[in-house]
């Protein structure tokens, strides 16, 4: 491993990040497995060009950034040091949200609007259109062809917004974050590769379209990315000027075409039957998935009382009638401390999806009682009544 982030090290340090974006800059960064975490360019590491070494600990969960001793820090889990391909442009990407931190950015979207996203069969299909029109905006030869379809995009987009109202500003909100981000992951990936093959590859994305509906934040950075790309043609000195406007991307774009006003009568297209298709699909992976947690052959143990997610994973979580499965990780607030649950975790809510009163784990060992206590394998000790029967286990908090 150590050898593997020696290379990434100097992949970067090498790097002309300037052309991947103008004055951009690297924050701390981290290269971490099960075991170690290889800790670059922090305070904590005093100039020294080695990394600084330690043991995982709960800090370190997801490619994400996260703040380390008070300091920016992307990091990016590698358990197989093998592709180096793989590995360089997604420390990239989280590299720039680094950047956005040290930049000032206020554009971060509310993650609770993404959980709650309204699942509309209409919507789908106006958001499949809306997606081929955007792939047809950037692969247009002339430049009356691209305006075209750009207005067809827009037409497509206001729709949308008169029908989900402030969820749609969701969806602005990550292309205008996450846009950007994969517009340098892009860049990075092509410095490996041909520029042309990179920028094929990942506008592709924008046509897949079971992955736009079963992952919409997800589906957001090929869309953001597309914006960026039409920014990079229409308004080449838009990098300089992003993290001086309020504006997102669309916004932008749609000033910058000239095409704030104009809107087609009709979207001319119809999606209906792949638009069903797509609904029911959603629809049946999510039950899908809730049951399949629920089916665990092991420990079911229930937790009751009153409970807040406090650091969650949003592109993996799955929302079903006032359940919420973090399917990887979440870090839940009980009884005033913090636990990391590194793994699938079931919660029930009334209101709030951030505000649980119940929790359901899956466990292959039964927790353990001592003195009133307890204790819970791999999460940590817990205060209440404690109850079993077979292998369904209850712990009532107190």
């Amino acid at each position: 491993m150590i050898h593997f982030t020696r290379k990434l090290k100097e992949k970067l340090e090498t790097a002309n990040l300037d052309l991947l974006w103008p004055g951009f800059r690297l924050t701390a960064y981290a290269i971490y497995s099960q075991e170690y975490v290889y800790l670059f360019n922090h305070p904590v590491c005093q100039g020294e060009d080695e990394p600084l070494i330690f043991e995982w600990d709960k800090r370190f969960v997801g490619n994400t950034l996260i703040l380390f001793e008070d300091v920016p820090t992307a990091i990016v889990n590698v358990e197989k040091p093998d592709s180096l391909e793989d590995t360089y442009p997604v420390l990239v990407h989280e590299l720039f949200h680094g950047y956005q931190t040290l930049m000032n950015e206020k554009r971060f979207p509310d993650e609770l609007l993404g959980v709650q996203y309204p699942l509309l069969e209409e919507n789908i299909g106006l958001r499949l259109e809306e997606r081929t029109a955007l792939r047809s905006t950037l692969d247009a030869s002339s430049i009356d062809e691209k305006r075209a379809h750009l207005k067809r995009f827009i037409t497509l987009r206001e729709k949308r917004k008169e029908l989900l109202g402030e969820s749609l500003e969701y969806e602005n909100l990550i292309e205008t974050i996450e846009g950007p981000a994969w517009y340098v992951e892009m860049k990075a990936y092509a410095s490996l590769h041909q520029q042309r093959d990179a920028e094929n590859c990942y506008k592709e994305k924008l046509l897949h379209h079971e992955e736009a509906g079963l992952h919409l934040r997800k589906s957001c950075y090929s869309s953001g990315l597309a914006l960026c790309l039409l920014l990079d043609e229409i308004f080449p000195e838009w990098k300089q000027k992003y993290f001086y406007e309020d504006c997102t991307l669309y916004d932008c774009l749609k000033e910058k075409a000239g095409l704030c006003d104009e809107v087609l009568n009709n979207s001319e297209g119809d999606m209906s039957n792949e638009a069903a298709r797509i609904y029911q699909l959603v629809q049946e992976s999510r039950q899908k998935t809730i049951q399949s947690f629920s089916d665990f052959d092991g420990y079911q143990l229930t937790i009751e009382g009153p409970m807040r997610a406090v650091f969650f994973d949003p592109m993996n979580m799955v929302n079903v009638d006032h359940q919420l499965l973090h399917q990887y990780f979440v870090t839940m607030q009980i009884q005033e401390q913090e636990y990391l649950i590194n793994q699938p975790a079931l919660t029930h809510y009334t209101e709030s999806v951030l505000h649980a009163d119940k929790l359901q784990l899956n466990l292959n060992k039964k927790p353990v009682m001592n003195q009133g206590i307890v204790n819970i394998p791999g999460i940590g000790d817990f205060k209440g009544d404690y109850s079993e029967e077979g292998k369904q286990l209850k712990l009532l908090l107190s």
